[in-house]
């Protein structure tokens, strides 16, 4: 497996991930380009299929460029998509709050269907979340989306750290 981290908390949560070898985690870090991750694993997935990719991504960067996951339908290739889905962008919330950042709500569980492949799933417990994930690890033959609901004020632990240390540091 490949991670796939696009920027904000989805990047932040990921800080915490064991990875065993340099070419299983993938981020725009450097650049902060939101909605890199899942384009990115359509590449990684044509650079090594060997790789499966696992894409962390907020709702924010999935509404960039997420539609992409048709060009894994297209091409066979079979990624699982977790679209952390705070109702906006969360990093920038956690910063500056405000109406602006918060997004429509899309219905990314639904996506297969729109576009005739894959498989998604709504999350709104633990316990679904790991049945999600024990269904997707074997289901080799698509994509899978999983459309993960949290509370729009919910954040990583390191997200919260260097929130806390932008405020002070803006005061």
């Amino acid at each position: 497996m490949i991670v796939l981290a696009d920027v904000g908390d989805s990047l932040f949560g990921s800080t915490d991930l064991v990875i065993h070898n340099r070419t299983e985690f993938l981020s725009s870090a450097y650049y902060a380009s939101m909605g890199f991750a899942v384009p990115a694993s359509i590449g990684a997935q044509f650079a090594n299929s060997k790789l499966r990719p696992l894409v962390m991504v907020g709702d924010g960067a999935f509404q960039m460029t997420g539609m992409e996951i048709s060009t894994s339908f297209r091409f066979n290739l079979n990624p699982i998509v977790i679209v952390l889905n705070n109702q906006g962008y969360g990093t920038e919330r956690s910063i500056l709050d405000g109406h602006f950042n918060d997004i429509l709500m899309w219905e990314y569980s639904v996506i297969p269907k729109l576009i005739g492949s894959g498989k998604g799933y709504l999350i709104e417990t633990e316990d679904q979340f790991e049945d999600a994930l024990f269904h997707t690890e074997r289901n080799i033959e698509s994509f899978s989306i999983l459309d993960i609901r949290l509370d729009p004020y919910d954040k990583s632990p390191a997200l919260q750290r260097l929130t806390d240390s932008l405020r002070k540091s803006a005061v």
